[in-house]
């Protein structure tokens, strides 16, 4: 994989986590050590790893995890938008672009329907250990930098893009409580972008392991900014430096890094999920100045990782409803008599299924054919 090499970090000072010291492998409730908080009834548990994480803000980072069957994990990076300057990292904007606490609603996995609703007999992960990784940052979980920013009216502020420090302890500690023999690394929205790197940190992780990368919700972003964008946030820095030494230049967008991943890891499975006239990604697009169709973008990044990478599938829908595993149409969405669900099962059961793509039939694609959340 893309090793994340936080040497600056020394491991994020061993994440301050005191991690616990007993065997993990049951995964269990009482194997949680003394950083983790646990809600009254809540299923779902708060690690708190210190050290180097933090939010844009500089608020504390925390994360979620959930006990579940040992030998399946599921590790989920949260969406929340972007910000790459004064006008997107603005925390004064009425609207803002991006998300910039872990204690919102937003990063709490029990506020989520969806993947996250753990009473649907439906629900293919509800049995899984799980682990919900917020998102804070405004770096796509990637960023290494803390930028000052100046917006028009002279107003000055800091910003804290520490995605990678937060994924890394994450990551960290899940590799120091856990030995699957399954791993899913899925990412909605911006955690999508950076799903193909953080399942080859898996890869390294655990590797006798099955491992999918999920992209929930994101492949429509072909901009020309990307490379300076990838470049603000510092997103190359953590890298390990022998593996992609003169990299740099070739990494022009947020997909040449599946090419990275399936050459190192070449056991990885990639499957990503889009709506046509996604809203969100269409918002997205405008700001980084981008003119073509959206559904014409993804098009083209499917085209483009099914050259690079195997195995690869997806499912494109109709519609403009953004990402799916957080949302009440993960059950109810259909195109051409095949449920989204029934095919993420099956993709979760290494019966990799078939493309599933609304343009087989252009009208098939339109937004009042999907049936809302």
């Amino acid at each position: 994989m893309f090793l994340l090499n936080f040497r600056r970090v020394a491991l994020l000072s061993c994440f301050c986590l005191t991690l616990s010291l007993h065997s993990f492998s049951a995964f269990s409730a009482e194997a949680l050590d003394k950083t983790t908080k646990t809600k009254a009834g809540s299923t779902w548990q708060v690690v708190e790893p210190g050290g180097d994480t933090q939010c844009s803000d500089g608020s504390p980072y925390k994360f979620h995890v959930k006990p579940g069957k040992t030998d399946k994990l599921f590790v989920f990076l949260n969406g929340g938008g972007a910000c790459w300057n004064a006008q997107t990292c603005d925390a004064r904007a009425e609207r803002k672009a991006y998300v910039p606490r872990a204690d919102v609603a937003h990063n709490d996995p029990s506020q989520h329907n969806g993947i996250f609703d753990l009473d649907n007999p439906e629900n293919p992960v509800k049995d899984w250990s799980m682990v919900f990784a917020p998102y804070c940052t405004g770096d796509v979980h990637l960023g290494s930098a803390e930028r000052k920013y100046v917006a028009a009216d002279k107003h000055e502020f800091d910003i804290q893009h520490a995605g990678a420090a937060n994924t890394q302890a994450v990551l960290q500690w899940v590799e120091n409580n856990m030995s699957p023999e399954k791993v899913v690394i899925a990412g909605a929205s911006a955690g999508a972008l950076a799903a193909p790197i953080y399942a080859g940190r898996a890869a390294t992780m655990f590797p006798n392991a099955e491992v999918l990368s999920f992209a929930d919700g994101a492949a429509g972003y072909r901009s020309d900014q990307v490379p300076q964008i990838l470049e603000q946030w510092s997103v190359f820095s953590p890298l390990d430096k022998n593996k992609y030494a003169g990299f740099q230049k070739e990494l022009k967008s947020f997909y040449s890094f599946y090419g990275v991943e399936d050459k190192h890891h070449p056991k990885i499975s990639f499957a990503l999920y889009d709506s046509a006239e996604d809203k969100v990604q269409v918002m997205f697009k405008k700001m980084l100045g981008d003119t073509d169709v959206l559904v014409d973008a993804i098009g083209e990044t499917y085209k483009s990782l099914s050259s690079q990478v195997a195995p690869l599938t997806y499912y494109l829908a109709s519609g403009d409803i953004h990402t799916i595993l957080r949302f009440k149409h993960f059950y109810s969405t259909e195109i051409d008599g095949i449920r989204f669900v029934d095919w993420f099962n099956k993709l979760l059961n290494s019966r990799f299924p078939d493309v599933v793509d609304c343009r087989v039939s252009p009208e098939k694609c339109q937004t009042d054919t999907v049936t809302k959340p």
